[in-house]
């Protein structure tokens, strides 16, 4: 008895192929993820710039004698350092405390902190929206040598 393989169904909605789903897919899942991952990248860079221009701004503050050059030198350290790590532009603040009165007495110490503002990756900053996705602080202490 002959069968016929069609049962008098029609099989033509299921010919094609799956392109335009996978395309779909990849779509709604490896843009949010890459997008992600860009992110998390740039946060990472800001923290290891906020490290090293905490860390050489103390440095360079205890290495000179006069508070007044000390200041200059330290936003030039810092400037430098953000900037080497692709992070420079005015995206970040510096703050400095010693813990003595006159700033660079031998024996006292300077604590150096950088906060590094991350902005959202690919999201221009206009009309003075914040597009900070984060703010990275690293803070340094150094003593200033007691024989200079």
């Amino acid at each position: 008895m002959p069968t016929d393989s069609t049962d008098g169904r029609s099989d033509a909605g299921d010919e094609g192929s799956a392109t335009v789903e996978f395309i779909l897919l990849a779509v709604l899942l490896l843009i949010p993820v890459i997008y992600f991952l860009v992110l998390t990248s740039q946060i990472q860079a800001a923290a290891y710039a906020s490290v090293a221009a905490a860390d050489q701004a103390a440095k360079s503050a205890v290495a000179v004698h006069d508070p007044t050059e000390s200041a200059g030198r330290i936003q030039q350290v810092v400037d430098l350092t953000l900037a080497d790590y692709g992070h420079g532009g005015g995206t970040h603040e510096v703050q400095v405390a010693c813990s003595s009165s006159p700033c660079l007495e031998p024996g006292s110490s300077v604590t150096v902190s950088v906060d590094v503002r991350v902005p959202l990756p690919f999201i221009p900053s206009f009309l003075g929206w914040d597009t900070s996705a984060a703010t990275v602080t690293s803070s340094s202490l150094h003593v200033v040598p007691r024989f200079g």
